[in-house]
Order: structure tokens, then sequence, then C-alpha cells
């Protein structure tokens, strides 16, 4: 394990894993890898011993049951575990990504992952669904309107406490910082510097427009309505 991208989701873990496989940092576990490997059963059992008491916390043995073969990871669930994966990947880079505020962070999850959640259907068919409403219990109590905030600015103290009391190598890195930063912290130098724009990738895009999509929609309705009323 070379890299761990320990930021929250929507803070542009996927863009930055697109960054480090161009870097030659490959393969990353990011959260497309879970489906693909059905690992979601091994991410619940590390939930529930983290937050549940239920067996034993996951070391690097067990990490390495959904990890031993990538050389970096980034995004939940592998980030909701900044002090199981530190301890299991003493060797690894830290890199902390970061939004450039609290309600730019917020106002993207809620119109993803936490508008995905409240309007998923009942019951929900997806594979995914049983590791997401853990992860939405257990990471900002099922309420991220109210608790999403104080969630991500616990998370972001914590990773940065735990890497500098460790004396790990440690980036806080935000969506627009470029190559320059991300290179220089790798020892990435020369030719080896992409001239390529970074890149900006989102799993989330057509989600987000099709969310969007239906806001106009009620807001031209609404519009309507108030016209013949």
């Amino acid at each position: 394990m070379k890299v761990l991208i320990l930021g929250m989701p929507r803070t542009g873990t996927q863009s930055l894993a697109d960054a480090l496989e161009r870097l030659g940092i490959s393969p990353v576990y990011h959260m497309r890898e879970v489906g693909k490997n059905h690992h979601q059963a091994l991410w619940i059992e590390a939930l529930d011993a983290k937050f549940e008491g239920q067996g034993e916390s996951f070391n690097r043995e067990k990490f390495d049951q959904i990890l031993g073969s990538y050389e970096a990871i980034a995004d939940y669930p592998a980030a909701i575990f900044p002090p199981e994966l530190m301890a299991a990947y003493p060797e690894a880079s830290i890199i902390l990504s970061l939004r450039h505020s609290e309600d730019a962070w917020l106002a993207s999850m809620e119109s993803t992952l936490w508008h995905a959640h409240v309007h998923q259907p009942v019951p929900n068919p997806s594979p995914m669904a049983p590791l997401s409403d853990k992860y939405h219990k257990h990471c900002w109590g099922n309420d991220l309107p109210r608790n999403g905030r104080a969630a991500y600015r616990a998370h972001n103290e914590l990773v940065g406490e735990l890497a500098r009391a460790n004396g790990r190598k440690f980036l806080e890195y935000r969506p627009g910082d470029g190559w320059e930063p991300l290179c220089e912290f790798l020892g990435v130098e020369g030719d080896e510097v992409p001239r390529e724009p970074f890149p900006r990738s989102d799993d989330w895009a057509g989600y987000k427009r099709m969310v969007e999509a239906g806001r106009e929609k009620r807001r031209v309705d609404a519009t309507a309505d108030d016209a013949t009323s």
C-alpha cells in the first residue's frame, strides 16, 4: 500500500484516484470497486466491529482480504477507517482530500449520496443498500443535514491529528490544486509530471443532472400553478 486518500466522499476522491493511476500508483480501491468485487459483506463486517462492537477490529490481515492487491485507497467505505488503515499500512503516505468549505461539501453530499439515500425504494433491491444504510447511520446519525458539518469537521481533524502525531507523510489536497502539489508530495519530477489537465471524474454527474432536472420541473410546475390560481 502506497497511498491512503482519507478524505470524505465528495471531496474529489475519484479524480485523485484517477490521478494516482496516471502517475503509476495502481490499482486504486475506490467505492466503484466494492460492488465489482462483491465486498459489501466484508465492509459491513468492518463497520459492525468498529461501531457496534461485533467481532474483532480490522487489522492488516483482515484489510488485505479486500485491499491486498491495491496500491492506494480513496473514498468510502475505506475512508471511514483512518486509525485502522494507518495502523495496518504504516508505510503508506496520507492524503486528506478536502472541499474549499463545509457548505460546499454538504451541498454536494445532499445532491448525491444523501439524496439517493432518502429517496431509495423500500425495500431497496440494490446489493449496495445494506452497506449504504450502515454508513449513513454511523457516520452522521442518519441525518446528514443536521449532523453532516460536524461529522466532516471531526473526520478531517482526526485524520490530520493522527498523521502528524505518527510522523506520517501528509498532504491536504483540494479540488483545483492540480498536479504540482500532488507530484511534489509523491516525488514525481521533470518529464514525469503530466502535462494534460488534471482528471475531473465524477460517477455521480448523471445523477446530479437528474436531480437538478427534477427540481427545475417542480419549479416550473409551481410557477404554472401560481399563474393559474
